[in-house]
């Protein structure tokens, strides 16, 4: 009886230890991008005890709000990517029964699959958290001084003119406006969708982690260390920050557009700016370099990695986007530029970065 007792501890014992040996493989193969996000959660709190700045968007709620409000995007994203899989690769008899089981396969049955999907959700919520806090602290670090230089660099590189000038024949009526307008509010839909899929690609890991570290690097270096050091607001916020009245003819011509149609981009451009006036919850201002241009690069990169047809797509949505965020008077177009500098750096070091991460699972491979 005892020596069966024994037995018994063995097994359970033996069981515990390969599940540990497991869970670290697991955790192992994500110590890149848990490497980047803890690097980037470290200089957040340093600059919130430099400044004496809670980090209230890394409270526990908020943190649970956001992924409350995530889930399903991440969800419809899953259907989305797995449909999309299935019309272009699979071409299954029976699409129906074929995309139930290839779902419950991704989401229920294959764990590994499920758990780094996990880990790379839950840290792109809480960096998400954390680069709201830091856009907060751009202008305590930093105080907004770059757009006279960033609009004067505009108009030497466009012939004297300011741009959203010479863009003005094309979009300035409201169709187009509106189409600039719901390219910008596309944009959102776009970078989760890719973000979130990225998480679940275990057919690629090198693909996954390409473009998940080029993620984390474009917002630490673009939307963090640039944006902090060149602190502007962009064109709408010009006259409202004490910088002239050059883009007043710009902000009115949206505003007379926007009595006829409505447009996201005012309402946003108005919250924002009350939620910096009067401490709002939602307050983050910051131009220089455009992070949309940033990351519409970055996901025609990725979408390269899946087909040639859909790259370019996404490179005309990109261009797309550097239009629209001059027009909308989001950026200078000095901004943009400066956004695709910044992808392409980060997508090359995510690619040398996902090889290293790479070697070391082959490493612990044996």
């Amino acid at each position: 009886m005892t020596l069966q007792s024994t037995d018994v501890s063995c097994d359970g014992s033996q069981i515990a230890a390969a599940r540990k040996q497991r869970f670290s493989q697991l955790l192992g193969k994500h110590r890149i991008l848990l490497g980047l996000l803890l690097s980037y959660l470290a200089a957040a709190s340093i600059i919130g005890i430099v400044l004496s700045e809670p980090m209230d968007t890394l409270r526990p709620e908020i943190v649970l709000w956001m992924i409350g409000a995530l889930a399903p995007v991440f969800l419809i994203s899953m259907v989305v990517w797995r449909f999309g899989n299935m019309v272009l690769n699979v071409r299954p008899d029976r699409p129906i029964t074929w995309l139930v089981a290839d779902l419950r396969d991704c989401m229920i049955q294959d764990h590994e699959r499920i758990f780094g999907g996990l880990i790379a959700f839950a840290s792109i919520i809480v960096f998400a958290a954390t680069f709201t806090f830091v856009k907060d602290c751009i202008p305590l670090l930093n105080p907004f001084s770059w757009d006279p230089a960033f609009a004067e660099l505009d108009r030497v590189m466009h012939g004297g003119s300011d741009p959203y000038v010479l863009l003005d024949p094309l979009f300035g009526n409201p169709l187009m406006t509106k189409l600039a307008d719901g390219a910008y509010s596309l944009w959102f839909a776009l970078i989760y969708f890719f973000a979130f899929t990225a998480c679940m690609d275990k057919e690629d890991p090198q693909r996954r982690n390409t473009f998940l570290y080029a993620f984390f690097l474009c917002w630490m270096v673009g939307g963090s260390l640039l944006a902090t050091i060149f602190s502007s607001v962009g064109p709408v916020y010009y006259d409202a920050f004490g910088f002239g009245d050059d883009f007043i003819p710009q902000t009115e011509a949206l505003r007379e557009i926007g009595q006829r149609i409505h447009l996201t981009a005012l309402e946003l451009q108005a919250t924002l700016l009350d939620g910096y006036q009067n401490d709002g919850d939602l307050k983050g201002i910051s131009a220089m370099p455009s992070m949309h241009l940033a990351l519409a690069w970055l996901i025609a990169f990725q979408a390269f990695q899946y087909r040639k047809i859909f790259g370019w797509m996404m490179v005309v949505f990109a261009v797309i986007i550097q239009l629209s965020s001059v027009h909308l008077g989001w950026h200078y177009a000095i901004d943009g530029y400066v956004g695709l500098i910044v992808a392409i750096a980060c997508w090359y070091a995510a690619k040398w970065l996902a090889k290293v991460q790479q070697r070391m699972d082959h490493t612990a491979q044996g």
